[in-house]
C-alpha cells in the first residue's frame, strides 16, 4: 500500500462514523419563453448515498468559518459536512441528511473545498444551507 491509499483508508473509516447523506443531481432546463428565463430541474440519476461528517459553523477567531461569516458569505446556522474527495458533487444537487432524510440542504456559493494527496482526491468539504421548503427553486 502507498502512502496516499493509506490516507484514503483512514478518511474513509472515520467518515463511516458520521451520518448518512444521500445526494441528488439535476439537470437544468431553461424555459426561454417564460417569464424572467424559468428553470425547471429534473433528478438526473439515482439517489447517491454516502456517509458524512457534520459540523456546525464555528466562529474562532481566524478560522476559516470566521473569516466566511465576517464576509457575510456563511450564516451561523449554516452547516459544513465532510465526505470522501472522490464524490462527485458539481452541477446542481441537493443533500438531504439522515436516513430517513429528515432536512433537505442546497450547496452555498461557497462550495466545496476539497484536499489532495498526490493528485489524488481525498477529502471534500461542503458548506450547506437548509432548505427551509425542502426543494430547490424549479424542482
Amino acid at each position: 500500500m502507498t502512502i496516499v491509499e493509506d490516507f484514503q483508508t483512514g478518511v474513509s473509516e472515520v467518515l463511516d462514523f458520521g451520518k448518512k447523506v444521500r445526494i441528488k443531481y439535476y439537470n437544468t432546463n431553461v424555459l426561454e419563453d417564460g417569464y424572467d428565463d424559468d428553470v425547471i430541474l429534473t433528478q438526473s440519476g439515482n439517489d447517491y448515498w454516502i456517509s458524512g461528517v457534520i459540523l456546525p459553523i464555528t466562529n474562532s477567531r481566524g478560522s476559516n468559518d470566521a473569516v466566511l461569516l465576517e464576509q457575510g458569505k456563511i450564516l451561523t446556522n449554516d452547516t459544513k459536512i465532510y465526505i470522501e474527495g472522490t464524490v462527485p458533487t458539481s452541477g446542481v444537487i441537493k443533500i438531504g441528511l439522515g436516513s430517513p432524510v429528515e432536512y433537505e440542504y442546497s450547496l452555498l456559493s461557497e462550495g466545496v473545498t476539497k484536499w489532495e494527496v498526490n493528485n489524488t482526491d481525498i477529502l471534500k468539504k461542503l458548506y450547506l444551507r437548509r432548505l427551509t421548503t425542502g426543494n430547490l427553486l424549479g424542482e
